[in-house]
């Protein structure tokens, strides 16, 4: 959606000149004929009996390019495969496809920028696509968005920018197999949208537009090219916004929002222009399904952000179960900076090596809510590898040997290798619905000195329910 106004109009009028409607009665496209498919047999046997040819994953690529540089040419023998995400039927996204790197469950995305119109009729969603790299460029469309992006040539305007694969380099570069895959929307909290999930195909739950757009068209009549909308999910005890893009261009411009009922958004994630804030881009009105009673926060019944505490001893005191598992004197301690006290665990110049410590909770009762979820922060420094797991018992007596334990899937803390993460990275609700009585969460450290030392920090855990 990040375009040059005079691009755009020049496109516009061309397309108005030149163009008939979209055809309604769009079908699922297929390869066009045997030379696109012996070209792909062609490379995949490549990749498979030569050793100059590679297929890389897409958080490989797109981890060879830092914001802000200049486009890198790619000039090995790479390809990259990935699953569209992205149309440009309705018109909300223009010369650009969006792939993630599996339909269901992605872990990351990229753009790719194309000199191709209405190109959902031949790169539809769900279809499988290999790029052959070599030859073309990673970077940003606008430098310093953030927005990762694989692109034909450098932009003539402004040497830091990529430009589109022209029509002439797609025949040699995108391949489409015969696989149309069902898309699986991922559902996120909207405090997980992060760089990774750029590019991916996500559902946000419990949404709704707050009741001062109610009535209000879903682009601004005002507008000449992108409106933000910001709307509501509820998170745990409260609210979490985020901000949904829409071009003036999409059919559906003029659709007026409600706020009476809420719902799911499916959309893929990207920036604005600038790259200064995530967004949310659907490519049809039908991604929003807003036909449920709006949700309510739920209400806090545990939490705990060690302020009240002046030491370690403090911490366990208050039934906290802090234990080295070696026989080693390290434990996790009672940390503070900035006015913020936390929990905080590593293996740097400890001498131990294997370093394996738990931080366990006192018991926590469900019984009384339903529901339930859990929610934390971490952060990391001088981060060399993951140490940090999450996981809850109901049969902990004391001994972390002797109980069973269940791994909790959280979001935790990834970076950096220098220094210090600025802000905790929230950890997302964690659904503990299944679980009754008595629990325990525990914060178990692997690592090492000399081995994995990454520096991991705790905070606001905290648990929520009806």
């Amino acid at each position: 959606m990040k375009i040059n106004s005079i691009k755009l109009i020049t496109v516009i009028l061309i397309t108005l000149l030149l163009s008939s409607c979209v055809d309604d009665n769009f079908e699922v496209p297929t390869p066009s004929g045997n030379e696109e498919n012996s070209e792909l047999s062609i490379i995949l046997g490549n990749i498979a009996s030569e050793a100059d040819w590679n297929l890389v994953t897409i958080a490989d690529l797109k981890a060879r390019f830092n914001s802000g540089d200049a486009p890198l040419l790619i000039n090995e023998n790479d390809v990259v495969k990935g699953y569209v995400v992205s149309s440009d039927r309705n018109g909300n996204f223009f010369q650009e496809i969006y792939i993630q790197d599996a339909a269901e469950n992605p872990t990351t995305g990229i753009k790719v920028v194309l000199n191709l119109r209405n190109n959902y009729t031949k790169y539809n969603v769900g279809r499988e696509v290999y790029i052959y790299l070599n030859g073309l460029y990673l970077g940003e469309t606008n430098s310093r968005d953030g927005i990762i992006t694989i692109g034909g040539k450098i932009d003539a305007a402004d040497n830091n920018e990529v430009d589109v694969i022209s029509e002439n380099q797609l025949k040699d570069h995108i391949f489409r197999s015969a696989v149309t895959e069902t898309i699986v929307p991922k559902t996120i909290s909207v405090g997980e949208i992060n760089d990774n999930a750029v590019g991916t195909f996500v559902r946000i739950e419990n949404a709704f537009f707050p009741p001062a757009l109610d009535g209000e068209p879903i682009v601004d009549p005002n507008e000449d090219f992108d409106t933000q909308r910001t709307l509501s999910s509820c998170s745990g005890a409260g609210f979490s916004n985020f901000i949904l893009e829409t071009s003036s261009f999409a059919n559906f411009s003029s659709v007026k929002m409600q706020s009476q009922t809420g719902g799911f958004i499916d959309a893929v994630v990207t920036k604005d222009f600038r790259g200064d804030n995530f967004v949310l881009v659907i490519n049809d009105i039908e991604d929003i399904k807003f036909e449920d009673t709006l949700c309510q926060p739920l209400t806090p019944f545990y939490s705990q952000d060690f302020e009240s505490f002046g030491s370690t001893s403090d911490v366990e005191a208050a039934g906290w179960t802090n234990v080295n598992v070696n026989g080693g004197s390290t434990t996790f301690t009672l940390r503070n900076f900035g006015g913020n006290q936390f929990m905080q665990a590593s293996a740097f110049r400890t001498g131990e090596n294997p370093l394996e410590m738990w931080f366990v909770s006192p018991a926590i009762n469900l019984d009384s809510n339903t529901d339930e979820e859990l929610s934390f922060g971490t952060k990391t420094g001088f981060n060399n590898g993951a140490a940090l797991s999450v996981l809850i018992s109901t049969d902990f007596t004391g001994d972390v040997t002797t109980a069973t334990w269940q791994t909790l899937n959280a979001t935790l803390a990834n970076g950096p290798s220098s220094g210090f993460q600025f802000d905790f990275t929230e950890s997302g609700a964690i659904d503990l619905s299944s679980f009754s009585g008595d629990v325990y969460i525990a914060f178990k450290y692997l690592g090492g000195d000399g081995d994995v030392t990454t520096t991991f920090q705790i905070d606001n855990l905290t648990i929520v329910g009806n």
